[in-house]
């Protein structure tokens, strides 16, 4: 039994009624508990690893051919033990890595900053913890700016 501003609880599980006795009016009332379920299963780990390598390795595939195309010798790119290094010289260094823990992929950008991105089973696409946007749609923005160039990512499903 847990005490909370005067309140006696005792062991309340979701979705149901509980009945608890109140010291400070001497009434017992009765309170329903509602809560809603998260309406995508959670990735096994094996799934997580998975999305995520292929994740990385596309976006570390469409930006060494962008390197390849642009011939910048002051840009540089780094794929190992899931940790995306790109660096654009004065546009910054984005860096993009796995969070096996929280099944998460975080980037670190020099334009919108810090993200993380939980996988969308709804969607198919890594999306924001804080809100809608994905990681695709920004980094296609932010280092399509840097290029000068519309940038498409090759469907993670299709790898």
């Amino acid at each position: 039994m847990q005490y909370l501003r005067g309140i006696l609880f005792r062991n309340i599980s979701l979705a149901s009624p509980r009945r608890f006795y109140s010291p400070s009016t001497g009434r017992n009332s009765c309170l329903r508990f509602l809560s809603t379920v998260n309406p995508t299963k959670p990735l096994s780990d094996l799934e997580y690893h998975r999305l995520a390598d292929d994740t990385l390795e596309v976006f570390n595939n469409t930006f060494e051919d962008l390197l390849e195309e642009s011939g910048r010798r002051d840009y540089d790119i780094e794929y190992s033990s899931g940790v995306l290094t790109l660096n654009l010289g004065d546009h910054g260094t984005y860096v993009i890595n796995k969070q096996p823990p929280a099944h998460q992929v975080w980037l670190s950008s020099p334009v919108s900053g810090p993200k993380h991105y939980e996988w969308s089973s709804n969607n198919k696409t890594w999306k924001s913890t804080r809100d809608d946007s994905t990681i695709s749609e920004i980094l296609a923005k932010e280092i399509g700016d840097a290029f000068s160039k519309k940038i498409e990512f090759k469907d993670i499903n299709d790898c």
